[in-house]
C-alpha cells in the first residue's frame, strides 16, 4: 500500500507534472475543423503544452492528413505532449460505430505520431467483471503492441459502483501507469461524481505503487479542481474551445460573450481573428489556473486552492456536501 499524491508521473519516456489538463481537439460540438485547432495549439506551444486529438479525426482528415502530420511533428519537436484519443467520442456522434473498429484505429497509431494515446475503448462493456477484465486486458495488450513504444492508457466504462474494482484490478494485473475513464460515468452530479473519485483513488491506492486517474471529458476548471482533490490526476475536454472563461472566478460563458472578458489578458486587443483571441485567451487562463493548482496539491494546499479561487458560494457548497469543513485549515 501507498499514499500521498505523486508530482511528477513518468510514463514510458514522457514525464507529466500532475495534475495535468490536455485541451482536446474534436469534430464534435465545436466551430473550427481539427487542423484549424491544432495549428492554433502549434502555435501557442509555449503558451501551453499539451494537448489531446481523435484518432477518428485524423483518419478521416481527408487531404489535410499530410498537413496534420507534419503540425504534429512540429509541435512535438518543440516539446509538446500530444496525447491520442480512440475516436470512440467521435464515431458514436457520427453514427460511425459500425466502421470505426480497433483496426482502423491501430492504422491511425500507426500514421500519425504522438506520445501517448488511450486504447480503443468498449462503451457497452461486459456485465460480468471477470469477463469485463479479461477484455480490457486483451485489448490493451493489442493497442501496445500496435503502439510500439508509445504508452497506452486503457479506458474502463462501467457503472459508478464497479469503477473502483474495475480501475484497481486493471491497474494491478496490466501494470499501466494510468488508468482512464469518463467523467460521465461517475455519477449524476459533480458531488457524486467527486466522491466516486475518491473511492477510484482509495482503491488505486491499495496497490503497491501509484496509478494515475484520467477522467475524459474534463475540461470545466472549477470540476478539475474538486476531482483533483478527491483523488484524480490528469483531465480533458472541449470546454476550451466551446466557452470563453472569466479569469476572475473559472466560471464559463458563451464562447460569443468573449468581448465582455477581453480586458482579462493582452489578447483582447491583439489583431487576431475573434476564435484565436478567445482560444488564447482560455489558454493562458488553463495554464495559470493549472500551475496555481498544481503547487497547491504539491503542498497539499488544494482545498485553499478552492477557496481562493472559487466564487463563495460554489465553495462553501463544496465544502459543506464533501466535508472540506473538516479538513480546510
Amino acid at each position: 500500500m501507498q499514499s500521498g499524491r505523486l508530482t511528477n508521473l513518468d510514463i514510458g519516456s514522457i514525464k507529466l507534472t500532475l495534475p495535468v489538463y490536455f485541451p482536446s481537439v474534436s469534430s464534435v460540438k465545436t466551430n473550427l475543423f481539427p487542423l484549424d485547432y491544432i495549428r492554433i495549439l502549434n502555435s501557442l506551444s509555449s503558451l501551453y503544452g499539451q494537448f489531446l486529438v481523435s484518432a477518428f479525426d485524423l483518419q478521416h482528415a481527408g487531404p489535410s492528413q499530410k498537413e496534420i502530420q507534419g503540425e504534429l511533428a512540429s509541435a512535438m519537436s518543440k516539446g509538446t505532449i500530444i496525447l491520442m484519443d480512440s475516436g470512440n467520442y467521435e464515431s458514436y456522434w457520427k453514427d460511425a460505430r459500425a466502421v470505426w473498429q480497433q483496426s482502423t484505429f491501430h492504422d491511425a497509431l500507426r500514421k500519425f505520431p504522438c506520445c501517448l494515446a488511450f486504447g480503443f475503448d468498449e462503451q457497452l462493456p461486459p456485465e460480468n467483471p471477470s469477463t469485463h477484465i479479461r477484455m480490457l486486458l486483451e485489448r490493451y495488450a493489442q493497442d501496445q503492441a500496435t503502439a510500439n513504444s508509445t504508452p497506452v492508457i486503457p479506458i474502463v466504462h462501467g457503472e459508478p459502483d464497479q469503477l473502483p474494482y474495475l480501475v484497481s484490478e486493471l491497474a494491478r494485473i496490466s501494470g499501466a501507469a494510468m488508468i482512464a475513464t469518463p467523467e460521465r460515468r461517475l455519477g449524476d452530479g459533480l458531488f457524486n461524481r467527486a466522491k466516486t473519485v475518491k473511492k477510484i483513488r482509495q482503491t488505486l491506492n491499495d496497490l503497491d505503487h501509484y496509478v494515475a486517474l484520467h477522467l475524459l471529458g474534463t475540461g470545466n476548471p472549477l470540476s478539475i479542481a474538486v476531482y483533483s482533490i478527491a483523488g484524480a490526476d490528469s483531465f480533458d475536454g472541449l470546454e476550451w474551445c466551446q466557452t470563453v472563461v472569466d479569469h476572475n472566478t473559472g466560471l464559463l460563458s458563451h464562447f460569443t460573450h468573449a468581448d465582455l472578458f477581453k480586458a482579462q489578458t493582452r489578447w483582447g486587443g491583439e489583431d487576431l481573428p475573434f476564435a484565436v483571441r478567445v482560444l488564447a485567451h482560455n489558454l493562458e487562463f488553463y495554464s495559470s489556473w493549472m500551475t496555481g493548482l498544481r503547487e497547491a496539491m504539491h503542498e497539499a494546499r488544494g482545498i485553499n486552492f478552492c477557496k481562493l479561487s472559487f466564487p463563495k458560494y460554489v465553495f462553501d457548497s463544496c465544502s459543506a456536501v464533501l466535508g472540506w469543513e473538516s479538513l480546510y485549515d
